[in-house]
């Protein structure tokens, strides 16, 4: 993508951790053509059944959202976003989702969701959790929403090669795989699998690379 390879590397973790105006949503369209391989194998993953409640947590523009009700009967989704311009974005691409309560997109934040406890049976979430400082409070509300026996999949940038801007002082917190695994122990969940994984992808600038990411299974 050109606007975002030509933003510094500040600018571009700022972007991607809270995606603004015309860059921001260009930047998201971006993420979503490059995430919808990993997008698809974490639905898979889910196990999506009829009359489940399902929650994304950071949608970006919200085009996964057509793709989790389209797996099953009866599925509810709802998704929470720190980025207003996400909100309109994807309100406005799901507007008949919305119309026909199948699927609502809340202005919120990880560490304090608008939702009942134990209100989910997924969740799942792609290159948000590395933007969360202080990792356990956001994880423990994850916990608090799931109902038992549900199933999280979290994905987030691995700690090896990072990007430019995948860097702490821009609001990147990348950690190994069994220092999630601990937090994930720590917030309550009785299962944490934390999987380092690499795949094919395309840079901002539109050559091919390679990938590096983290995935946490968790059970509560």
């Amino acid at each position: 993508m050109a606007i975002f390879s030509s933003l510094p590397p500040g600018e571009q973790a700022r972007q991607l951790a809270n995606p603004e105006g015309q860059v921001g949503i260009e930047v998201a369209e971006w993420l979503n053509g490059n995430n919808r391989e990993g997008n698809a194998r974490t639905l898979a993953l889910l196990g999506v059944r009829t009359g489940i409640h399902v929650l994304e947590i950071g949608f970006g523009n919200g085009r996964t959202a057509p793709d989790v009700l389209a797996r099953a009967a009866d599925v509810q989704y709802a998704g929470i976003d720190i980025s207003p311009t996400m909100v309109d974005e994807a309100t406005r691409f799901n507007a008949a989702l919305v119309a026909a309560g199948r699927a609502s997109f809340h202005l919120a934040s990880a560490e304090h969701m608008p939702f009942e406890d134990a209100s989910f049976d997924r969740a799942f979430s792609t290159g948000v959790i590395h933007f969360w400082k202080d990792a356990l409070a956001p994880l423990r509300e994850v916990h608090r929403v799931m109902r038992p026996g549900s199933l999280a999949l979290l994905g987030a940038l691995d700690s090896r090669a990072p990007p430019p801007f995948a860097r702490p002082e821009f609001g990147f917190h990348l950690r190994s795989a069994a220092e999630w695994a601990e937090l994930c122990r720590q917030a309550g969940f009785d299962t944490v699998d934390a999987q380092n994984i690499e795949s094919e992808a395309i840079a901002p600038d539109g050559t091919p690379t390679r990938r590096y990411t983290l995935r946490l299974t968790l059970r509560r």
